[in-house]
């Protein structure tokens, strides 16, 4: 069973198909799906971030606007060329040395003067006279939209390969996020995601994790809403605190509650020097009371050296006891800290 299979498998399971699906910001691969709507001037920022705008389209959509704009750009100029030659013939019949374009006579000739003209290919049997001083400036004109063109392009597809946007598809986050202990000794429960860059070589400079809790509410119209959006501080701490948007929490709250965690991790790709930013977002339905991760780091004894088995990094188990304790919600916090805002008491 392969890993897609393993996920299918953990999503359809037990554990989590009897809790009912709600709307989410972000879905499990990274991708924001709120739609915008009222947006003033929407087109007219779009026209302004054109550029980017092009960046982000696939390589199927960048190759045909540059092919139907080269093309588009010799058929134009074939045209200008063809009904020049075509007055200047008729202007001076029979006079070969006063047409405009000498050796051009139809459609086919025209378009291959503009392409030799555009890609600075070189003259030969077709050349521009200067009979017709004003299609000097049209030549002057389509070797500039040559280069310029050109010169798009290759910015383009340059910003494009250059871009980390692959590197984020090599980190893999868990399908679903656990509370339990943090080890055998801290009983406590903590909040875990299992987060693994599967590239050997390509490393991550100065690695960030960032989590954040967005909750939702109905309002008085009895519409869902956005109702909060809370920074959850992820790394070492020395408590659990009345500033988590965890705190207090409980198997039976957690089942009821309507928050989506929001998962960014952020970097530079070492190769390049380039900020590369992944995400993904857990459900209050997917995250598991009671459960951890197992352990994927096994030592093989046959070669003696760490291995890392990605085929258990989705699997859980069960924990069968979890210290927590009941508080007064009005009394003070005796693990008040004010730098945790991550934890459960």
């Amino acid at each position: 069973m392969d890993d897609n299979d393993n996920h299918e498998a953990l999503l359809s399971s037990p554990l989590l198909t009897n809790k009912p699906i709600c709307p989410r910001l972000v879905t499990k691969d990274g991708r924001s799906i709120l739609r915008q709507v009222g947006v003033p001037h929407h087109y007219q920022s779009i026209y302004k971030n054109w550029f980017h705008l092009v960046i982000e389209c696939s390589w199927h959509v960048i190759l045909c606007v540059f092919a139907s704009g080269f093309i588009l750009s010799w058929i134009t100029f074939a045209l200008i060329y063809y009904t020049s030659n075509v007055l200047s013939s008729e202007s001076h019949k029979k006079v070969e040395n006063e047409r405009c374009i000498a050796n051009v006579y139809d459609l086919k000739s025209a378009f291959l003067f503009s392409l030799e003209t555009q890609h600075t290919i070189g003259y030969g049997f077709r050349y521009m006279t200067d009979t017709c001083l004003p299609m000097l400036f049209v030549l002057s004109l389509q070797c500039v939209a040559g280069v310029f063109l050109q010169t798009l392009l290759g910015g383009i597809v340059i910003a494009k390969v250059l871009r980390p946007k692959k590197r984020k598809q090599a980190l893999r986050f868990s399908q679903v996020a656990v509370i339990g202990p943090i080890n055998e000794t801290d009983r406590r429960p903590a909040l875990m995601i299992r987060v693994a860059d599967v590239q050997n070589n390509l490393y991550i400079a100065e690695p960030h994790v960032r989590l954040y809790m967005a909750i939702s509410r109905i309002n008085k119209k009895g519409e869902r809403e956005l109702a909060d959006f809370k920074d959850m501080n992820v790394g070492y701490d020395n408590g659990w605190d009345r500033q988590s948007p965890l705190f207090a929490i409980t198997p039976d709250s957690l089942h009821s509650a309507h928050f989506e965690l929001i998962l960014i991790v952020e970097g530079i790709v070492e190769a390049t020097g380039m900020t590369f930013q992944a995400r993904t977002s857990f459900l209050a339905n997917e995250i598991l009371w009671g459960y951890r991760f197992c352990p994927m780091v096994v030592l093989n004894e046959k070669i003696g050296r760490y291995e890392i088995r990605y085929k258990l990094f989705d699997e859980t188990e069960s924990i069968d006891e979890i210290n927590f304790k009941m508080i007064d919600m009005n009394s003070e916090n005796e693990y008040g800290s004010s730098q945790n805002i991550s934890g459960f008491i």
